[in-house]
């Protein structure tokens, strides 16, 4: 009968160890925290392992309430805890100290401090977050248009520039493989804008065009906005970068990408701050890589998104146009 009590204590822990994961989910998904930790095509799954981790609680609490009124269970089958103090206080404090490390500290996003330990990427095209359907994507460097939309603009009068033909604009963003034709379509539609809107839901996408044709879009107006990082050894003191935390399943996984800016006043921006970068696009270099830069016009504080990441989209022709 002893025997029948411990197993009913054994069940009783293991019903309030469920239920705390599944409540810290829903907590999670309350607060809108979730998507701190893992991308929005996840959150399916994982609420719905909120709901069978109840499920299951409710099983072992309805075990634990046989095991103490010594009633038999279901079967006998079941593998028996460890009789063990030492290792019973190890199999669960593995389970409850992650919990307790979940409910007791505060749910932040990833910042500078993960920068520092995994690097700003500050050419988009290369990273294999935005391209996972095929592995051309990260080839140390991607060929360039062999004619800038600066060359063609000097060759034609200014009545023409401002009316130039599609057909003249494509010849610009001809895709270097299969694989790119996305970038290109897209190459063309931001060409034609006034201003590019960097918008977070593209915003790997936009930047990845930006990077793969890159002569074509020198002097171009462009707006974005995320948190500044700075690399104090590294860096002018007129130098920022503005970047995100690319998220493609969780935030495990996640990879800091960015633009460098450049403007007179860079010191006032502190580390973490959010902004919004209104500027141009020029050619730039930094840490012996060829990249683009945006000379920035304005820089505006802003408060920080409730989703801060970014994720992969595999269809963003549908929202640019």
């Amino acid at each position: 009968m002893n025997h029948t009590r411990k197993s009913s204590y054994h069940h009783f822990f293991r019903t309030l160890i469920l239920l705390g994961f599944s409540s810290y989910i829903v907590v999670l998904s309350k607060s809108d925290a979730l998507q701190l930790y893992i991308a929005p095509r996840m959150m399916i799954y994982v609420k719905i392992a909120s709901v069978v981790l109840y499920i299951i609680a409710c099983f072992q609490g309805f075990m634990a309430l046989r095991s103490y009124w010594r009633k038999p269970v279901a079967c006998d089958c079941h593998p028996q805890a460890p009789r063990s103090i030492l290792r019973n206080s190890v199999a669960y404090g593995i389970l409850v100290l992650p919990l307790m490390i979940g409910f007791l500290l505060p749910d932040t996003a990833l910042n500078s401090s993960m920068v520092a330990a995994k690097g700003m990427n500050l050419s988009a095209a290369t990273t294999s977050m935005t391209t996972s359907r095929t592995e051309s994507y990260n080839m140390p460097s991607i060929p360039k248009p062999a004619t800038s939309s600066q060359t063609l603009r000097d060759s034609q009068p200014e009545a023409a520039q401002t009316a130039q033909p599609e057909s003249e604009i494509e010849q610009l963003f001809k895709s270097p493989d299969e694989w790119n034709e996305d970038f290109a379509k897209m190459g063309v539609i931001l060409y034609q804008k006034d201003r590019i809107l960097v918008q977070p839901d593209i915003y790997m996408e936009i930047l990845s065009t930006i990077d793969l044709f890159q002569d074509n879009f020198i002097g171009k107006e462009i707006e974005l906005t995320g948190f500044v990082y700075r690399e104090e050894d590294k860096m002018r003191t007129d130098q920022i970068v503005v970047g995100r935390f690319a998220v493609s399943c969780c935030s495990a996984d996640a990879s800091p990408y960015g633009v460098l800016v450049e403007f007179p006043t860079a010191t006032n921006y502190p580390q973490d701050m959010w902004v919004k970068v209104t500027g141009t696009i020029q050619n730039g270099h930094y840490n012996g890589n060829d990249i683009f830069k945006i000379e920035a016009a304005k820089i505006e504080k802003i408060e920080a998104p409730s989703s801060p990441y970014v994720y992969p989209n595999f269809e963003p022709l549908t929202i640019l146009k």
